[in-house]
C-alpha cells in the first residue's frame, strides 16, 4: 500500500512538472501576426477607412489616378454576416472627378438614376467625416420584389476623385443608424497634388 502511495505521488509530480513546462512553452508562443495591410482598412494618400471587425474583405485594389475612368469602379468590398440572409455589403468606389467637390453629390445622383431603372434617392443629408471633410449621406433604393435593395452611401470628392462608401442590404434589413455606425470610421482630405 505504501508503494502504491509513493508511485501515485511520483506520477502526480511528473504530471505537474510536465504541465508547468507545457504552460511555459505555450506562454512563449507569440500570437499570430495581423496581416499587412490590415484586411479591415483601406488607406491611400487622401483617405483612410476602417471596416468593422466582423467585416470580411472580399477584394481591395489601389488604382492610380490615371486608372480611374468617368464611371464609379469598386476598389474595395467587405461583407458582414457572410452566408446569412441578412448579409450586408460595404463597397468603396471611386471615379475620376476634378470638378468642384460640392457638385459631386449631384453627379453621383445623376449616374445612379441612369444606372438602374426604378432608383429612388432620398434623405440627402450634409455631414462631415470624422476629421471634418464635407460629405453627404444618401439613401438609395432600387430593384423590386425579392431583389429590392437599400443602399446607404457617404459621398464626397477630394479634388481628383469622386468617392462613394456604401452599405447595401436587402430592403427592410438595414437602417440609416446602422449604416452610419458601419461607415463612420472614415477620414479624407484633398488629394495631394504631388501623389500619382
Amino acid at each position: 500500500m505504501k508503494r502504491f502511495g509513493f508511485l501515485f505521488i511520483l506520477l502526480l509530480g511528473v504530471l505537474l512538472l510536465s504541465a508547468a513546462s507545457f504552460a511555459r512553452v505555450v506562454a512563449q508562443v507569440p500570437p499570430p501576426p495581423t496581416p499587412t495591410p490590415d484586411p479591415h482598412t483601406y488607406s491611400d494618400p487622401a483617405m483612410d477607412f476602417t471596416a468593422p471587425a466582423d467585416a470580411l474583405l472580399v477584394q481591395r485594389q489601389y488604382p492610380a489616378l490615371d486608372q480611374l475612368g468617368d464611371d464609379l469602379q469598386p476598389v474595395a468590398t467587405w461583407v458582414i454576416d457572410v452566408g446569412k440572409e441578412n448579409a450586408r455589403t460595404i463597397t468603396l468606389a471611386m471615379e475620376s472627378y476634378t470638378a468642384e467637390p460640392a457638385q459631386w453629390e449631384g453627379q453621383f445622383e445623376s449616374q445612379t438614376h441612369g444606372g438602374q431603372e426604378g432608383t429612388l434617392i432620398r434623405n440627402k443629408t450634409p455631414m462631415t467625416l470624422l476629421n471634418g471633410m464635407p460629405a453627404t449621406f444618401v439613401e438609395v433604393a432600387y430593384g423590386s420584389g425579392f431583389d429590392a435593395k437599400k443602399e446607404y452611401a457617404v459621398v464626397w470628392a477630394d479634388g481628383q476623385r469622386g468617392i462613394v462608401l456604401a452599405e447595401t442590404t436587402r430592403m427592410g434589413d438595414g437602417s440609416d443608424e446602422e449604416a452610419k455606425r458601419v461607415l463612420k470610421q472614415v477620414t479624407a482630405v484633398r488629394y495631394p497634388l504631388y501623389q500619382p
